[in-house]
């Protein structure tokens, strides 16, 4: 009786695995004809074409599996799910997988490059639909068509970044002066049920250091891109009131101590003084709602300082958001 037992479960679980196959056969191929942005596929494969012996660039079928399975793994048992548990995927909705990479090694110069696309498991149900009380005004796109034209820009956006600053990396190899490294890496931030946002680390040696980010955070309800000024009302001084903030805590960071440098209320440099921030300025927002602002190395602050963060609680705000 026992062996007819594992028998059946033997035979239930292959049977299992068949249907699976099947099912992921199929999203492959409907993966396949999704329609790739004609500039996105042309710079994709010029880039690729000039791939030499030394370095790689490539699109990891990591990538490919991940964008497959987005569909099937809500709709699998708890075991299966578990036991896919190594896909990269990132919430309920939006992921960031990594499409492609270049990697590069010589004695002088060395690149590691994630370069990312942000993908949806299903446009269909990232926003909702207009409802009476909230009609979208005559002119505006529906929110998925929305979403799909922001996530082209995206991921084209990200696209042309990294590889311009992996072809100003390849001249500088290619000439074989001096030392040289190329780091990009990408981390997901926020994925709320308001909010996705994307960072893009990027790290620059040529002698000495550079550290800097882009953020790319989308407004899931609008499906749009969204910049620090749209999460407060028209004219509600927000830009003055967290500049404020920041430059109380750059003050009080200097006063605890003395080996931190601000460029703030400098008297004889006064035309390096950080103003306030900016319409573009990065920056996201943390579990509790607070408001994480972040700057280049350089950009605040003498180069040895870094790159910085600082954290403006959303009690200072919350009465400006929209």
């Amino acid at each position: 009786m026992k062996k007819q037992t594992e028998h059946g479960m033997i035979k239930k679980e292959k049977m299992d695995l068949q249907e699976l196959e099947s099912r992921l056969r199929k999203e492959k191929d409907n993966y396949q004809q999704i329609p790739v942005p004609r500039e996105l596929k042309e710079r994709l494969e010029k880039t690729m074409g000039r791939a030499g012996k030394v370095h790689r660039f490539r699109i990891p079928a990591a990538a490919a599996a991940a964008i497959a399975l987005l569909v099937l793994l809500p709709n699998t048992g708890a075991e299966m799910a578990y036991a896919m548990g190594n896909i990269p995927v990132i919430g309920n909705l939006f992921q960031a997988v990594t499409f492609r990479d270049y990697q590069y090694e010589s004695e002088r110069f060395s690149a590691n490059v994630e370069v990312p696309q942000i993908v949806v498991e299903d446009m269909g149900e990232t926003a909702e639909e207009p409802t009476e009380e909230t009609n979208r005004p005559e002119g505006e796109k529906p929110a998925d068509e929305q979403l799909q034209e922001t996530l082209e820009q995206v991921n084209f956006d990200i696209d042309a970044v990294t590889n311009q600053l992996i072809e100003e990396f390849k001249k500088s190899a290619e000439a074989g002066e001096s030392y040289g490294g190329l780091e990009i890496h990408h981390e997901t931030v926020m994925n709320n049920e308001k909010y996705f946002t994307l960072k893009l680390s990027i790290f620059q040696s040529a002698g000495s250091g550079s550290e800097s980010y882009k953020f790319y955070t989308i407004d899931k309800q609008s499906g749009r891109q969204i910049q620090i000024g749209d999460l407060f009302r028209e004219n509600s001084g927000y830009a003055e009131v967290i500049s404020e903030n920041i430059k109380e805590q750059m003050r009080a960071a200097m006063a605890e101590d003395e080996t931190k440098v601000y460029w703030v209320d400098s008297t004889e440099t006064p035309y390096w003084n950080w103003e306030g921030i900016k319409e573009d300025q990065n920056f996201y927002q943390d579990g509790n709602g607070n408001l994480v602002v972040v700057f280049d190395e350089y950009e605040i602050a003498p180069g040895y300082m870094g790159a910085q963060e600082f954290t403006v609680e959303r009690s200072v705000f919350e009465n400006l958001l929209r």
